[in-house]
Protein backbone atom coordinates (compact mmCIF):
# COMPACT_ATOMS: atom_id res chain seq x y z
CA UNK A 1 0.00 0.00 0.00
CA UNK A 2 2.82 2.40 0.77
CA UNK A 3 4.42 1.69 -2.60
CA UNK A 4 1.09 2.24 -4.38
CA UNK A 5 0.55 5.51 -2.52
CA UNK A 6 4.02 6.70 -3.43
CA UNK A 7 3.36 5.91 -7.11
CA UNK A 8 0.10 7.85 -7.01
CA UNK A 9 1.79 10.77 -5.30
CA UNK A 10 4.52 10.74 -7.95
CA UNK A 11 1.96 10.73 -10.77
CA UNK A 12 0.09 13.62 -9.17
CA UNK A 13 3.35 15.56 -8.85
CA UNK A 14 4.18 14.95 -12.51
CA UNK A 15 0.68 16.04 -13.53
CA UNK A 16 1.00 19.16 -11.40
CA UNK A 17 4.33 20.01 -12.96
CA UNK A 18 2.87 19.49 -16.45
CA UNK A 19 -0.06 21.77 -15.63
CA UNK A 20 2.27 24.43 -14.26
CA UNK A 21 4.43 24.19 -17.38
CA UNK A 22 1.41 24.46 -19.71
CA UNK A 23 -0.01 27.42 -17.76
CA UNK A 24 3.39 29.15 -17.75
CA UNK A 25 3.77 28.58 -21.50
CA UNK A 26 0.27 29.91 -22.22
CA UNK A 27 0.89 32.88 -19.96
CA UNK A 28 4.08 33.74 -21.81
CA UNK A 29 2.31 33.35 -25.17
CA UNK A 30 -0.66 35.46 -24.12
CA UNK A 31 1.65 38.10 -22.65
CA UNK A 32 3.67 38.17 -25.88
CA UNK A 33 0.55 38.41 -28.02
CA UNK A 34 -0.78 41.16 -25.82
CA UNK A 35 2.49 43.10 -26.02
CA UNK A 36 2.59 42.61 -29.80
CA UNK A 37 -0.96 43.85 -30.07
CA UNK A 38 -0.11 46.94 -28.04
CA UNK A 39 2.95 47.58 -30.21
CA UNK A 40 0.91 47.23 -33.40
CA UNK A 41 -1.79 49.49 -32.07
CA UNK A 42 0.79 52.07 -31.03
CA UNK A 43 2.44 51.84 -34.45
CA UNK A 44 -0.89 52.32 -36.22
CA UNK A 45 -1.71 55.24 -33.99
CA UNK A 46 1.63 56.95 -34.57
CA UNK A 47 1.38 56.13 -38.27
CA UNK A 48 -2.03 57.82 -38.40
CA UNK A 49 -0.61 60.79 -36.54
CA UNK A 50 2.34 61.02 -38.93
CA UNK A 51 0.01 60.85 -41.92
CA UNK A 52 -2.13 63.64 -40.49
CA UNK A 53 0.96 65.78 -39.88
CA UNK A 54 2.18 65.26 -43.47
CA UNK A 55 -1.19 66.09 -45.01
CA UNK A 56 -1.40 69.17 -42.81
CA UNK A 57 2.09 70.20 -43.91
CA UNK A 58 1.04 69.69 -47.52
CA UNK A 59 -1.90 72.09 -47.06
CA UNK A 60 0.40 74.61 -45.40
CA UNK A 61 2.93 74.30 -48.23
CA UNK A 62 0.28 75.13 -50.81
CA UNK A 63 -0.40 78.38 -48.99
CA UNK A 64 3.32 79.09 -48.54
CA UNK A 65 3.93 78.57 -52.25
CA UNK A 66 1.12 80.98 -53.01
CA UNK A 67 2.56 83.60 -50.66
CA UNK A 68 6.10 83.18 -52.03
CA UNK A 69 4.90 83.44 -55.62
CA UNK A 70 5.33 87.20 -55.89
CA UNK A 71 5.62 87.09 -59.68
CA UNK A 72 3.80 84.12 -61.28
CA UNK A 73 5.61 84.75 -64.57
CA UNK A 74 9.09 84.12 -63.15
CA UNK A 75 10.46 81.53 -60.71
CA UNK A 76 14.03 81.33 -59.46
CA UNK A 77 16.07 79.96 -56.56
CA UNK A 78 16.05 82.25 -53.56
CA UNK A 79 12.51 83.41 -54.17
CA UNK A 80 11.45 81.81 -50.88
CA UNK A 81 9.66 78.63 -51.94
CA UNK A 82 12.91 76.61 -52.03
CA UNK A 83 13.66 77.09 -48.31
CA UNK A 84 13.75 73.92 -46.19
CA UNK A 85 11.28 74.37 -43.33
CA UNK A 86 11.56 72.41 -40.03
CA UNK A 87 8.75 72.31 -37.46
CA UNK A 88 8.93 70.90 -33.96
CA UNK A 89 5.90 68.75 -33.13
CA UNK A 90 4.82 66.86 -30.03
CA UNK A 91 7.15 63.87 -29.92
CA UNK A 92 9.32 64.71 -32.92
CA UNK A 93 10.05 66.88 -35.93
CA UNK A 94 8.42 67.70 -39.25
CA UNK A 95 10.58 68.71 -42.21
CA UNK A 96 9.40 70.00 -45.60
CA UNK A 97 11.16 71.25 -48.72
CA UNK A 98 9.97 72.19 -52.19
CA UNK A 99 11.95 71.40 -55.33
CA UNK A 100 11.37 72.75 -58.82
CA UNK A 101 10.17 69.71 -60.76
CA UNK A 102 10.38 71.73 -63.99
CA UNK A 103 14.15 72.15 -63.67
CA UNK A 104 14.87 68.63 -65.00
CA UNK A 105 14.38 66.76 -68.27
CA UNK A 106 10.95 65.14 -68.42
CA UNK A 107 11.33 61.65 -69.88
CA UNK A 108 7.94 62.03 -71.54
CA UNK A 109 9.29 64.99 -73.52
CA UNK A 110 11.52 62.57 -75.45
CA UNK A 111 8.68 61.05 -77.45
CA UNK A 112 8.09 61.81 -81.11
CA UNK A 113 9.50 59.99 -84.13
CA UNK A 114 10.85 62.23 -86.88
CA UNK A 115 13.63 59.82 -87.83
CA UNK A 116 12.61 59.21 -91.45
CA UNK A 117 15.55 58.30 -93.66
CA UNK A 118 18.00 60.72 -92.05
CA UNK A 119 21.38 59.38 -90.80
CA UNK A 120 21.65 58.35 -87.16
CA UNK A 121 23.73 61.38 -86.12
CA UNK A 122 21.82 64.00 -88.12
CA UNK A 123 20.56 66.66 -85.65
CA UNK A 124 17.43 67.23 -87.75
CA UNK A 125 16.47 63.63 -87.06
CA UNK A 126 15.56 64.57 -83.46
CA UNK A 127 13.37 67.02 -81.58
CA UNK A 128 15.11 69.59 -79.40
CA UNK A 129 14.29 67.71 -76.12
CA UNK A 130 15.80 64.59 -77.71
CA UNK A 131 18.91 66.53 -78.73
CA UNK A 132 19.33 67.77 -75.16
CA UNK A 133 19.07 64.24 -73.80
CA UNK A 134 21.62 63.00 -76.36
CA UNK A 135 23.99 65.74 -75.19
CA UNK A 136 23.37 64.85 -71.54
CA UNK A 137 24.31 61.23 -72.18
CA UNK A 138 27.72 62.38 -73.42
CA UNK A 139 28.60 64.48 -70.35
CA UNK A 140 29.62 61.76 -67.87
CA UNK A 141 33.41 61.20 -67.78
CA UNK A 142 33.01 58.19 -65.48
CA UNK A 143 30.91 56.46 -68.14
CA UNK A 144 31.93 57.69 -71.61
CA UNK A 145 29.11 57.33 -74.14
CA UNK A 146 29.77 57.98 -77.81
CA UNK A 147 27.38 59.99 -79.97
CA UNK A 148 26.14 56.92 -81.86
CA UNK A 149 25.37 55.11 -78.60
CA UNK A 150 23.50 58.14 -77.24
CA UNK A 151 21.38 58.32 -80.37
CA UNK A 152 20.51 54.62 -80.10
CA UNK A 153 19.42 55.09 -76.49
CA UNK A 154 17.01 57.84 -77.56
CA UNK A 155 15.63 55.58 -80.30
CA UNK A 156 14.99 52.86 -77.72
CA UNK A 157 13.19 55.38 -75.48
CA UNK A 158 11.01 56.49 -78.39
CA UNK A 159 10.06 52.87 -79.12
CA UNK A 160 9.29 52.28 -75.44
CA UNK A 161 6.70 55.05 -75.44
CA UNK A 162 5.23 54.96 -78.95
CA UNK A 163 1.94 53.04 -79.43
CA UNK A 164 3.14 50.65 -82.13
CA UNK A 165 5.43 47.61 -82.22
CA UNK A 166 7.57 48.78 -85.12
CA UNK A 167 11.23 49.19 -84.24
CA UNK A 168 12.62 52.65 -84.97
CA UNK A 169 15.87 53.48 -86.65
CA UNK A 170 19.08 51.70 -85.77
CA UNK A 171 18.74 51.14 -82.03
CA UNK A 172 15.02 50.86 -81.38
CA UNK A 173 13.48 48.02 -79.42
CA UNK A 174 9.90 46.84 -79.14
CA UNK A 175 8.21 43.97 -77.30
CA UNK A 176 9.80 41.44 -79.68
CA UNK A 177 13.23 42.38 -78.28
CA UNK A 178 12.17 42.47 -74.64
CA UNK A 179 10.37 39.12 -74.92
CA UNK A 180 13.69 37.55 -75.88
CA UNK A 181 15.38 38.54 -72.62
CA UNK A 182 16.04 36.08 -69.79
CA UNK A 183 13.17 37.66 -67.85
CA UNK A 184 10.77 38.71 -70.65
CA UNK A 185 8.37 41.65 -70.56
CA UNK A 186 6.58 43.93 -73.01
CA UNK A 187 7.37 47.48 -74.03
CA UNK A 188 5.12 50.01 -72.28
CA UNK A 189 3.87 51.57 -75.54
CA UNK A 190 2.78 54.55 -73.47
CA UNK A 191 4.06 57.39 -71.30
CA UNK A 192 6.60 56.82 -68.55
CA UNK A 193 4.91 56.43 -65.17
CA UNK A 194 8.09 56.85 -63.09
CA UNK A 195 11.79 57.50 -63.46
CA UNK A 196 12.57 53.92 -62.39
CA UNK A 197 10.73 52.64 -65.47
CA UNK A 198 13.66 53.86 -67.56
CA UNK A 199 15.69 50.94 -66.15
CA UNK A 200 13.64 48.59 -68.34
CA UNK A 201 14.58 50.31 -71.61
CA UNK A 202 17.22 48.77 -73.85
CA UNK A 203 20.82 49.91 -73.25
CA UNK A 204 20.05 51.14 -69.73
CA UNK A 205 22.49 49.98 -67.06
CA UNK A 206 22.52 50.56 -63.28
CA UNK A 207 25.60 52.77 -63.68
CA UNK A 208 23.94 54.96 -66.30
CA UNK A 209 20.72 55.20 -64.27
CA UNK A 210 22.72 56.43 -61.26
CA UNK A 211 24.29 59.18 -63.35
CA UNK A 212 21.04 60.22 -65.03
CA UNK A 213 18.75 60.17 -61.99
CA UNK A 214 19.63 63.69 -60.67
CA UNK A 215 18.71 65.23 -64.04
CA UNK A 216 15.51 63.47 -65.12
CA UNK A 217 11.91 63.39 -63.95
CA UNK A 218 8.47 62.22 -65.07
CA UNK A 219 5.68 64.80 -65.15
CA UNK A 220 3.36 64.61 -68.12
CA UNK A 221 1.67 61.25 -67.51
CA UNK A 222 0.56 62.47 -64.09
CA UNK A 223 -1.62 65.17 -65.63
CA UNK A 224 -2.96 63.45 -68.75
CA UNK A 225 -6.46 61.98 -68.24
CA UNK A 226 -6.32 58.27 -67.47
CA UNK A 227 -2.57 58.26 -67.94
CA UNK A 228 -2.97 58.60 -71.70
CA UNK A 229 -0.55 60.63 -73.77
CA UNK A 230 -1.70 64.13 -74.46
CA UNK A 231 -2.62 65.15 -77.98
CA UNK A 232 0.28 65.70 -80.32
CA UNK A 233 2.83 63.96 -78.13
CA UNK A 234 3.86 61.42 -80.71
CA UNK A 235 4.55 64.14 -83.25
CA UNK A 236 6.43 66.66 -81.19
CA UNK A 237 6.89 65.39 -77.64
CA UNK A 238 5.61 66.59 -74.31
CA UNK A 239 4.59 70.18 -73.65
CA UNK A 240 6.53 70.24 -70.35
CA UNK A 241 9.22 72.91 -70.07
CA UNK A 242 12.58 73.38 -68.30
CA UNK A 243 13.05 76.46 -66.14
CA UNK A 244 16.42 77.99 -67.07
CA UNK A 245 16.49 79.87 -63.75
CA UNK A 246 16.47 76.69 -61.65
CA UNK A 247 18.01 73.97 -63.82
CA UNK A 248 21.11 72.25 -62.38
CA UNK A 249 24.38 73.73 -63.70
CA UNK A 250 25.24 70.40 -65.30
CA UNK A 251 22.18 70.62 -67.56
CA UNK A 252 23.52 73.86 -69.04
CA UNK A 253 25.81 71.60 -71.08
CA UNK A 254 22.75 70.26 -72.92
CA UNK A 255 21.97 73.72 -74.37
CA UNK A 256 23.93 73.92 -77.58
CA UNK A 257 23.46 75.03 -81.17
CA UNK A 258 20.44 73.23 -82.60
CA UNK A 259 22.61 71.88 -85.42
CA UNK A 260 25.04 70.21 -82.97
CA UNK A 261 24.51 67.01 -80.98
CA UNK A 262 27.66 67.43 -78.90
CA UNK A 263 27.30 68.97 -75.42
CA UNK A 264 28.81 72.26 -74.36
CA UNK A 265 32.23 72.01 -72.81
CA UNK A 266 32.62 72.47 -69.06
CA UNK A 267 34.27 75.88 -69.51
CA UNK A 268 31.50 77.03 -71.83
CA UNK A 269 28.87 75.94 -69.31
CA UNK A 270 30.71 77.84 -66.57
CA UNK A 271 30.75 80.97 -68.74
CA UNK A 272 27.02 80.61 -69.30
CA UNK A 273 26.39 80.15 -65.57
CA UNK A 274 28.40 83.30 -64.79
CA UNK A 275 26.46 85.31 -67.37
CA UNK A 276 23.31 85.32 -65.23
CA UNK A 277 21.92 88.86 -64.62
CA UNK A 278 22.93 90.66 -61.43
CA UNK A 279 19.46 90.26 -59.93
CA UNK A 280 19.91 86.48 -60.06
CA UNK A 281 17.42 85.37 -62.70
CA UNK A 282 16.32 85.74 -66.30
CA UNK A 283 12.98 87.55 -66.68
CA UNK A 284 12.39 86.10 -70.17
CA UNK A 285 13.62 83.18 -72.25
CA UNK A 286 14.65 85.63 -74.97
CA UNK A 287 17.04 87.31 -72.52
CA UNK A 288 18.50 83.90 -71.67
CA UNK A 289 18.97 83.20 -75.37
CA UNK A 290 20.75 86.53 -75.82
CA UNK A 291 23.01 85.72 -72.87
CA UNK A 292 23.74 82.30 -74.34
CA UNK A 293 24.69 83.73 -77.71
CA UNK A 294 26.99 86.26 -76.01
CA UNK A 295 28.68 83.69 -73.77
CA UNK A 296 28.86 80.81 -76.25
CA UNK A 297 28.79 82.46 -79.66
CA UNK A 298 28.05 79.18 -81.37
CA UNK A 299 25.19 79.82 -83.73
CA UNK A 300 21.51 79.79 -82.79
CA UNK A 301 19.96 78.30 -79.67
CA UNK A 302 16.64 76.49 -80.00
CA UNK A 303 14.63 77.75 -77.03
CA UNK A 304 11.65 75.44 -77.54
CA UNK A 305 10.81 73.74 -74.26
CA UNK A 306 12.61 76.38 -72.20
CA UNK A 307 10.87 78.70 -69.74
CA UNK A 308 11.53 81.09 -66.85
CA UNK A 309 8.55 79.99 -64.77
CA UNK A 310 7.71 76.69 -63.11
CA UNK A 311 4.56 74.67 -63.59
CA UNK A 312 5.37 71.76 -61.27
CA UNK A 313 6.97 71.50 -57.83
CA UNK A 314 7.93 68.39 -55.88
CA UNK A 315 7.16 68.71 -52.17
CA UNK A 316 9.16 66.37 -49.91
CA UNK A 317 7.86 65.92 -46.36
CA UNK A 318 9.49 63.89 -43.59
CA UNK A 319 8.14 63.34 -40.09
CA UNK A 320 10.04 61.83 -37.15
CA UNK A 321 7.50 60.83 -34.52
CA UNK A 322 8.55 58.85 -31.41
CA UNK A 323 10.37 55.89 -33.00
CA UNK A 324 8.87 56.23 -36.47
CA UNK A 325 10.06 58.01 -39.57
CA UNK A 326 7.59 58.53 -42.42
CA UNK A 327 7.97 60.38 -45.69
CA UNK A 328 5.69 61.62 -48.45
CA UNK A 329 6.29 63.17 -51.86
CA UNK A 330 3.66 65.34 -53.54
CA UNK A 331 3.64 66.74 -57.05
CA UNK A 332 2.16 70.23 -56.99
CA UNK A 333 0.97 71.99 -60.13
CA UNK A 334 0.50 75.71 -60.55
CA UNK A 335 -3.09 76.41 -61.55
CA UNK A 336 -3.24 80.08 -62.40
CA UNK A 337 -2.46 81.87 -59.15
CA UNK A 338 -3.26 78.79 -57.07
CA UNK A 339 -1.51 75.47 -56.48
CA UNK A 340 -2.98 71.98 -56.37
CA UNK A 341 -1.71 68.45 -55.63
CA UNK A 342 -1.88 66.16 -58.67
CA UNK A 343 0.15 63.21 -57.35
CA UNK A 344 1.06 61.87 -53.94
CA UNK A 345 3.07 58.85 -52.84
CA UNK A 346 4.80 57.62 -49.69
CA UNK A 347 8.55 57.40 -49.31
CA UNK A 348 10.44 55.53 -46.60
Amino acid sequence: MNLHSKREAGAVLVMALLIVAVVAGLSIKFAGDYQLGLTRAESRWHGTQARAYMLGMEDAALELLKEADQDPEVDYLGEGWDTEVPFEIDGGWLLARAVDASSLIDLNSLTGNNFGERPLTDPERYTEPQRRFIRLLQTFPDLPIQLEEACQIVEAIVDWTDPDDNESGFGGAESYYYQGLEMPYNAANGSFRSVDELRLVRYMTPELMTLLRPYITVLQSTTAPGGQQQGGQQQGGSSSTINVNTMPPHLLRTLNNKTVLAPLGELEAEQLAQAIPTDGFYPTVEEFKSSWETAIGNGELDISGLAVKTEFFWLYIQVDLVEQRRGMRSLIQRDGQNFKVVLRNDTY
